[in-house]
C-alpha cells in the first residue's frame, strides 16, 4: 500500500483545484488509509481536514509546503504536538521575513524548530533538485548532509515524484544515486493538486488568475500536464516500479505521524496568583458578581442562572487564567 505525503487543496490559494472533502472521498474510495494535507505556507485547512479524516476513518497527516529564501520548497510534516508547534512558528516566520503574499522562509531557522518534524527534500522546485539538475553534486551532498545535521536520520528523506514530467527519470535516478552515497532513504509523493485528473483544467485557470494572465500566455507557469492526482496504487506502483522501496517508505512515515489535531491540541493558560488567596476561578466569580450588581443593581434569578452556565464553561474547559489575564492587562491598560 501507499499514504500520499505531498497534497495540495484549495487552501494552496490559487493552485490547489479540489476541496478538502474531493480530496478525502476520492482517496478513501482508491482504499488509501493516510492522506498528508501540505498546502503552500499555510495551515488554514488543517483542522476542517482533521476532523473531515476522523469522520472517515482515515488517518490525516497535518503539514506544509514551505518556501524556503531563494524561492525553494520543502515538505514537512508533523509527528506530534512538538512537531505542530514548531510548524506553526515556521510559517509564522516565512511570512513574517518575506513580502505581502510571497513568504519566505529564512533556512537557518529550520534548525531551532526542527523537533517533532519530518522533512522530505521538496519538489522540482527545492534547493536540492536544482543543484541536482545542475550536476552540483558535491553542493548536494553538503545540503544533505545539512539537513541530516538538523532533522536527524530517521527524519529527512530524499522525495522521489513521478508526474511524467521531462527529466524527472533523470532526477530521480540522481537523487537515488545521493541517497545511497549519504545512506539517507526516499519517499514516493503525488505532488497532489486535484483529486481527479479532469480537474487539471480548473487549476490552469487559477495559476492564470494568479499570475494576471490569460491561458495562452501562462504556458510556463502552469503545471506541463495533467498528471498531478490521486492515482489508485497499482498505478502508482507501475510508476515508481524501480523505486518500490520510496513506495514502501510512505507507511512507514505515515505510522510516525500521529497527530491528531482533534484531540492534541490543549491550550493551557498561565496560573495567575489572584488575590486575598482565592482561586482564579473564585476571583473571577467574585468580579463577574460585583460587575452584575453595578450594571443591573442586583442579581435577579435570571442574571444567577446565566452566571452560573457561564462559570459552568469556564471551569469545563479551565479559561479562568485568560479571563483574569484580559481583565488585568484591561485593567492595567485603562489606569495608564
Amino acid at each position: 500500500m501507499y499514504s500520499e505525503l505531498h497534497c495540495h487543496s484549495y487552501y494552496s490559494f490559487h493552485d490547489g483545484a479540489s476541496s478538502l472533502e474531493e480530496l478525502l472521498l476520492r482517496a478513501r474510495e482508491l482504499g488509501y488509509q493516510t492522506l498528508a494535507l501540505t498546502d503552500h505556507n499555510n495551515l488554514c485547512g488543517a483542522m476542517s481536514f482533521a476532523q473531515l479524516t476522523r469522520s472517515l476513518d482515515m488517518q490525516g497527516i497535518t503539514g506544509a509546503e514551505l518556501t524556503l529564501k531563494g524561492g525553494y520548497h520543502l515538505t514537512l510534516l508533523a509527528k506530534d504536538s512538538t512537531g505542530y508547534r514548531n510548524l506553526c512558528r515556521l510559517i509564522m516566520a516565512a511570512h513574517q521575513n518575506g513580502e505581502r503574499n510571497e513568504p519566505e522562509l529564512p533556512p537557518e531557522l529550520l534548525p531551532e524548530h526542527a523537533a517533532g518534524l519530518i522533512c522530505l527534500s521538496g519538489c522540482p522546485n527545492s534547493e536540492l533538485s536544482h543543484l541536482v539538475a545542475g550536476g552540483h553534486f558535491p553542493e548536494a551532498q553538503n545540503l544533505i548532509r545539512r539537513y541530516l545535521e538538523w532533522f536527524g536520520a530517521d527524519n529527512y528523506y530524499l522525495e522521489l515524484q513521478r508526474n511524467l514530467v521531462f527529466g524527472e527519470s533523470e532526477r530521480n535516478k540522481k537523487l537515488m544515486e545521493l541517497a545511497a552515497a549519504c545512506g539517507i532513504k526516499v519517499a514516493a509523493t503525488g505532488n497532489i493538486h486535484y483529486h481527479v485528473r479532469d480537474r487539471h483544467q480548473l487549476q490552469d485557470c487559477l495559476v492564470s488568475i494568479q499570475n494576471c494572465k490569460s491561458l495562452e500566455e501562462t504556458h510556463r507557469e502552469r503545471r506541463p500536464n495533467s498528471e498531478f492526482y490521486l492515482r489508485p496504487v497499482p498505478e502508482l506502483e507501475a510508476l515508481f516500479r524501480n523505486y518500490l522501496e520510496a513506495v514502501a517508505n510512505t507507511l512507514q512515515i505515515a505510522e510516525r505521524c500521529t497527530l491528531d489535531l482533534t484531540k492534541d491540541l490543549s491550550y493551557s493558560f498561565p496560573d495567575y496568583a489572584a488575590p486575598d488567596g482565592l482561586t482564579q476561578d473564585a476571583y473571577l466569580e467574585k468580579l463577574c458578581h460585583e460587575a452584575a450588581i453595578r450594571r443591573y443593581g442586583s442579581i435577579t434569578t435570571e442574571v444567577q442562572q446565566r452566571l452560573a452556565e457561564e462559570f459552568r464553561l469556564i471551569k469545563k474547559y479551565n479559561l479562568a487564567g485568560f479571563f483574569y489575564c484580559s481583565t488585568t492587562k484591561l485593567s492595567n491598560w485603562a489606569g495608564k
